[in-house]
């Protein structure tokens, strides 16, 4: 789904709502949650009975010849007397044949219905079971994937703020780089100065105009980057709003380690599939027990030739079939399954492992942010002042230009140093929750899926 902003703006809240409504992760975890509601029903499917039906016809026509004497006569007299020849010296009459051809026509119809009706088969109740966990299992992953691609939003949408804020100090770098030209020249051209301080001061006009040049370049790239994320059409223009200060309230780590081991849906998954590799292998250790099916035949046969006649026929059959040996391969499909779920069990310990490191690593960031962020403060106001004061005692010819600019180029980056942290802060500081599993909580019980 693509949609237009014309010239709108777009707060974090809204690019969330959007996401929810548009991101092709989100229906795909949403189609698979439909697809695993029919493994239930699957499994049922192999009591559900059976219908089938059959018919032929064959037409046939058969050609009978049959042939007859009859005496030849003559009328002697007005008498009819047969006609004689001697032969051997005795009379013989004389005869004559006559072939009389008949013909039969007609076909023989035969049909019939098939009934079976599965009574017993004991590896109905794993599969069911192992498709009511599959259910299960789609719906946290449907959970888990609205997390993932809303935390993914936030931190595109901090990345666009960040740059924008690049390009504010950029140009500002610009600015005073400029005025330190203008500085410059004026004074090299009354003899205060030398032609080479003019030259550092344009060497560094340009090199901050690079450097504004390749930020609103990357710029450009973040926001395209966010609005394929929320499924813009190319090129749609759009303003960022910053988004409120998220609370800096810190937790300690083994509350919010406790959080995470009860909320987060990748783990829940991870024990939910140790469960069912257990239903599999019950699957397989059902294929040794018997199978009982009933089974009714019907059949009709008409034959609508000579003579006509039809036959119907039904039979009633229950059948047991008791596997006792099918070449080693369920043998060794059951020792597959036992082995899958040791690995299971393992992967969910290494979930257990990942958990604990997203939570310590997100935890430790937000502290070292803390007490970053107050340093970052103090180097700005420091830069700030420092290079007010050079450029005064440049004026008044007590400072050199290198004084100046590289003062210059420590605000540029004390400046972009903050930038950096502040918006990283705000990210950290969501990257809690999503470590903890319970990042936007209350749009993912809204997408729940019933």
């Amino acid at each position: 789904m693509q949609d237009t902003v014309k010239g709108g703006t777009l707060t974090l809240e809204q690019a969330y709502d959007r996401a929810l409504a548009t991101d092709q992760s989100i229906k795909i975890a949403y189609w698979e949650i439909r697809k695993a509601n029919l493994l239930p029903w699957s499994a049922l499917a192999k009591l559900g009975p059976q219908l089938s039906t059959y018919g032929t016809y064959e037409r046939f026509g058969d050609s009978t010849k049959v042939r007859t004497t009859q005496n030849v006569t003559k009328m002697v007299n007005g008498v009819v007397t047969p006609v004689t020849i001697l032969v051997d010296g005795v009379s013989t009459p004389v005869v004559t044949y006559l072939d009389q051809v008949t013909h039969a026509r007609g076909g023989i119809g035969e049909g019939g219905l098939t009934y079976i009706q599965p009574l017993i088969d004991f590896t109905v109740f794993p599969a069911y079971h192992l498709g009511s966990l599959s259910r299960v299992a789609t719906r946290l992953e449907h959970q888990y994937t609205i997390r993932e691609t809303l935390f993914g939003l936030a931190g595109a949408f901090y990345e666009v703020l960040k740059q924008q804020q690049f390009v504010v100090v950029d140009q500002e770098t610009l600015r005073l780089s400029n005025e330190q030209l203008s500085l410059a020249q004026k004074r090299a051209n009354v003899g205060e100065v030398t032609r080479a301080d003019v030259l550092r001061a344009i060497v560094t006009v340009e090199t901050a105009r690079e450097t504004l040049v390749q930020d609103q370049g990357m710029l450009e790239l973040d926001r395209n980057t966010l609005a394929n994320i929320l499924n813009f059409a190319p090129d749609t223009p759009f303003t960022v709003i910053e988004p409120p200060d998220y609370p800096g309230t810190l937790a300690n780590f083994q509350e919010l380690l406790g959080r995470a081991y009860t909320h987060r849906e990748d783990l829940k998954v991870a024990e939910i599939a140790i469960d069912q590799d257990i239903a599999r292998r019950d699957e397989v250790v059902g294929e040794y027990g018997p199978r009982l099916n009933a089974e009714v035949d019907g059949e009709w046969i008409h034959n609508s030739g000579s003579p006509n006649s039809s036959v119907y026929d039904t039979d009633v059959i229950f059948s047991v079939s008791v596997p006792i040996f099918t070449g080693g391969q369920r043998e060794v499909d059951l020792l597959t399954a036992n082995r899958q779920i040791e690995e299971t069990k393992l992967n969910r310990e290494k979930t257990a492992k990942t958990v604990e490191a997203d939570v310590k690593n997100a935890w430790v960031s937000v502290r070292t942010l803390q007490q970053t962020l107050k340093a970052l403060h103090a180097q700005v106001v420091a830069a700030e002042q420092g290079y007010h004061d050079l450029e005064n005692e440049y004026r008044a010819g007590t400072a050199t230009s290198v004084d100046v600019l590289t003062a210059l180029d420590d605000l540029n980056t004390a400046r972009k140093n903050l930038a950096v942290q502040i918006y990283g802060f705000q990210v950290a500081l969501r990257n809690v929750e999503e470590a903890t599993g319970v990042f936007q909580e209350a749009r993912v019980k809204r997408s729940k899926i019933r």
